[in-house]
């Protein structure tokens, strides 16, 4: 757009871009969404540091044109580009600031509807106000939004209740109280809730135990007991409704089928496997979780369902803050962790490629090159062969979760959420960004 401008009144270039990616395939930024890029033409050697930054196949061709040179074919790339891995900075404003760049409110320019004030890096509330210098400011509604960050669902539905917020997640056992009511929206969502497992620890490096942890709980009694927001028991790492064949438009998970179930002859049979090849009888493990209420009764629901159906092993449970949980996962300190994934874009791939051994996000040490193989020929040999292709990302969850077990699948979420009925036209997004608020108002 010729009026595309940041907050701060520069207009927004194709600098603002070539500078943006250019610093994320940097080695020395270390960014865990590196793989999105890699489509960009040298992009992964870049990021390998055998390369300068200066070949990634992006150029600003005049001051309003980016120009994109790909590596090879990639069918989902236009998704890739509304993503936030994709999004500009300033190239001035960010160069200047160097590391203290969007630390804080102060220290950040924006180019959306909204701009960020009062937060310092580690606030629990700061607001949106509308952004003056926006293309379509004068099509931006809401004069300010207030956020406050509660872990406690309790917490936030009396806040709702008493008008002081407009709106908020919920989760079970709230939902049942507001069955029927105008304010509960639910909306399904491409969300994976799984567990995964660290390879590098001598237990869970084996397959069988992984196996057996795998098919020993009870999905639907999870869903039913722990959730109950319209989420729904999944047997495989990409959710339904998400991606459909090219040639026969049938649906990923469908075709894929059930790669993980609950299982309890075939659970307590790979359990006295793994026992033996362990040379153990018992086995106590922990289970590392975030410390929000959702994760702690999860822990709660698998610790007894493990312990309950694989006798002779004890689960531990250690809940801490959502920072402090992926500090640990990136670092190999954990033996099991229970988290969620939600894509940024549509193709199978993006939740597949995420136990590449090269993946900045697979913290499971799962490495194995046949299935890094199928990823790459994904890419490369079937780029341009849309049911081939097709095939090896099949292939390739096969790999991931019913051969190698290396996570366990859970079930796939919804959005479930109170809102004032007065406050209208928020997008609810299945993938990507949870929320926008650049057409939303409040009705009077």
């Amino acid at each position: 757009r010729e009026d595309a401008n940041w907050s701060n009144g520069d207009p927004v270039t194709a600098q603002d871009f070539v500078y943006t990616y250019q610093k994320i395939v940097d080695p020395a930024t270390a960014s865990p969404n590196i793989n999105k890029l890699y489509p960009l033409k040298n992009a992964e050697a870049i990021n390998n540091g055998e390369l300068d930054k200066a070949e990634l196949g992006v150029e600003a061709i005049d001051e309003k044109t980016v120009k994109f040179t790909l590596g090879n074919p990639t069918a989902y790339f236009k998704d890739l580009l509304g993503t936030s891995s994709y999004l500009p900075q300033n190239h001035q404003v960010a160069s200047e600031l160097g590391s203290a760049y969007g630390t804080n409110s102060e220290n950040t320019v924006y180019n959306g509807p909204f701009v960020v004030e009062g937060w310092d890096g580690t606030d629990l509330n700061w607001s949106m106000v509308p952004n003056e210098a926006y293309w379509d400011a004068e099509n931006v509604k809401l004069d300010q939004i207030n956020w406050e960050v509660s872990k406690e669902i309790a917490t936030n539905i009396n806040l709702f209740e008493s008008g002081e917020v407009q709106l908020t997640q919920i989760s079970n056992p709230y939902i049942e109280q507001y069955a029927g009511s105008d304010a509960l929206v639910t909306e399904p969502k491409a969300l994976s809730g799984y567990v995964w497992f660290n390879q590098g620890r001598t237990s869970t490096a084996n397959v069988h135990l992984r196996k057996a942890l795998s098919t020993s709980f009870d999905k639907e009694a999870y869903v039913d007991t722990v959730l109950n927001d319209g989420s729904v028991p999944s047997n495989g790492f990409v959710p339904s409704n998400y991606a459909y064949n090219p040639e026969t438009d049938e649906d990923f998970r469908e075709e894929s089928g059930d790669l993980a179930v609950y299982d309890l002859e075939t659970a307590q049979a790979e359990w006295e496997t793994a026992k033996e090849e362990l040379g153990i009888e018992t086995l106590s493990i922990e289970l590392l979780t975030s410390d929000t209420e959702t994760s702690k009764t999860t822990a709660e629901f698998l610790q007894s369902q493990w312990q309950q159906n694989l006798p002779g092993l004890t689960i531990t449970i250690r809940n801490v803050p959502l920072k402090s949980r992926m500090e640990s996962t990136t670092n190999g300190d954990y033996d099991i962790a229970y988290g969620t994934y939600t894509p940024s874009y549509a193709d199978p791939i993006a939740f597949l490629e995420m136990y590449e051994s090269t993946s900045g996000l697979n913290s499971s040490r799962f490495a194995d090159e046949g299935y890094d193989a199928l990823l790459d020929d994904t890419r490369s040999t079937y780029a341009n062969d849309a049911e081939q292709r097709w095939e090896t990302l099949l292939a390739a969850e096969e790999t991931l979760i019913a051969e190698n077990a290396v996570n366990a699948p859970i079930y796939q979420g919804a959005n479930a959420n109170l809102v004032d009925p007065s406050l209208k036209d928020v997008q609810i997004q299945p993938v990507g960004a949870a929320m926008y608020f650049r057409t939303a108002y409040v009705e009077e």
